[in-house]
């Protein structure tokens, strides 16, 4: 896997799996990645993380022994999708087809 996908898929565990109640560690993160197949280790991680927030990515660091990561603020917070999701569905414009593409959406929330 080269670094891009590996950036990838750091983001998409970032945006998926952490936020200010479950922030994540770098050796977990590590394990994730092993889990995947993926080979890295934690400098590697701590690059990529830093590499992100270059690229303005709102990813907090908790400082300590063991670093904490996740992120910081969101487009949009789980209840303001569901929001959007109830409006979409409940419009009588939308097509069918439409409606199952938001309930795909849905599953992801």
């Amino acid at each position: 896997m080269n670094s891009k996908e590996r950036l990838i898929n750091l983001l998409k565990l970032l945006y998926a799996k952490m936020d200010e109640e479950h922030p994540l560690s770098t050796s977990e993160i590590c394990e994730y990645f092993t889990e995947k197949g993926i080979a890295t280790d934690r400098k590697t991680v701590k690059g990529d993380i830093e590499l992100l927030v270059e690229l303005g990515y709102d990813i907090v660091t908790i400082r300590s022994t063991q670093n904490k990561y996740f992120i910081g603020s969101r487009i949009f917070e789980l209840a303001e999708l569901k929001l959007l999701i109830d409006a979409v569905e409940s419009s009588k414009f939308i097509t069918p087809k439409k409606s199952v593409d938001t309930r795909q959406l849905i599953r992801y929330c």
